[in-house]
């Protein structure tokens, strides 16, 4: 099944000018310049196309993936989205600039609108989770590695977070790395980047969401302490964790007792520790 435009002829050469337009999306400033950003697998492009239509502009399918995946097609043409079919080879050039050899889009590639980056937008966002009822936000603060940030957000959908903020120091989730790792979970939830943290903590605080640290040196037990059901879990750089002065400023810090001779856990294990706990809980678990 195929949508072609008129206007648009197939793309029969790996080496066309809009085949390496979206291979270079696998950089930021491309991604910038050109206000967009690619979507790869039939998993992430079903979630783009069934989640946020509107935000997608391009559909690219092998035969192979058309014939396995017809949904993906019928969805694309329901968002009046453009279907190209194209071959093995020239989906392969598109995720070949800036990803190396080994990045397999299996068969499906979707081209999206990037979102502005506003430092404002994690302010509105959560001013809008404002009211009495149970609140889960994840805030990344310097999570420097776009799989760390994908992940992390496919974790926090997958604990029914209402909401993930980025700051500005953090990976982009746009980046192909990132979208690939949160397997489509970047589109069931809201993500809101280029926060300052500051900003952000003054943010929950009037909406009477209490942010949450996680700390070696905090004297509360997670599995002991009182959650509230309003809470921000404050996840950190890989290597260093939070910096000293968010933690000062986190009202509530908690540490996950280790059992055994590790001294700590990574970035995305600690988060999903504490976000489950918060969703075991509210006895959703």
């Amino acid at each position: 099944m195929t949508n072609e435009r008129p206007d648009q002829s197939p793309i029969t050469s790996p080496r066309s000018e809009r085949v390496r337009r979206i291979a270079a999306l696998a950089g930021r400033s491309a991604r910038r310049k050109q206000e967009r950003f690619r979507v790869e697998g039939p998993q992430a492009v079903r979630s783009l196309l069934g989640e946020q239509p509107g935000g997608a502009l391009d559909l690219y399918l092998t035969g192979r993936a058309d014939a396995e995946h017809p949904e993906l097609a019928s969805l694309a043409t329901d968002a009046r989205v453009t279907v190209h079919r194209v071959d093995d080879a020239v989906l392969r050039a598109m995720v070949r600039e800036g990803e190396g050899s080994l990045v397999t889009p299996q068969g499906a590639i979707a081209v999206a609108r990037l979102p502005q980056e506003d430092p404002a937008a994690a302010r509105s966002a959560i001013a809008a989770l404002h009211g009495e009822g149970p609140v889960t936000a994840a805030v990344l603060h310097e999570v420097r590695d776009p799989g760390n940030v994908g992940t992390l957000i496919r974790t926090a959908d997958a604990a029914g977070a209402d909401l993930v903020i980025l700051t500005r120091t953090s990976a982009d989730p746009y980046s192909p790395k990132a979208v690939r790792a949160s397997v489509g979970s970047l589109f069931h939830l809201p993500v809101v980047t280029g926060a300052e943290i500051a900003d952000v903590l003054d943010s929950l605080a009037q909406a009477g969401i209490t942010a949450a640290a996680t700390s070696g040196y905090a004297e509360l037990d997670l599995f002991q302490a009182e959650l509230p059901a309003r809470i921000g879990w404050l996840l950190g750089n890989e290597a260093h964790g939070l910096d000293q002065a968010t933690l000062d400023a986190a009202p509530l810090a908690v540490r996950i007792p280790l059992a055994g001779r590790a001294e700590s856990l990574n970035v995305h294990t600690a988060a999903t520790v504490c976000l489950f706990e918060t969703l075991r809980r509210r006895g959703r678990g």
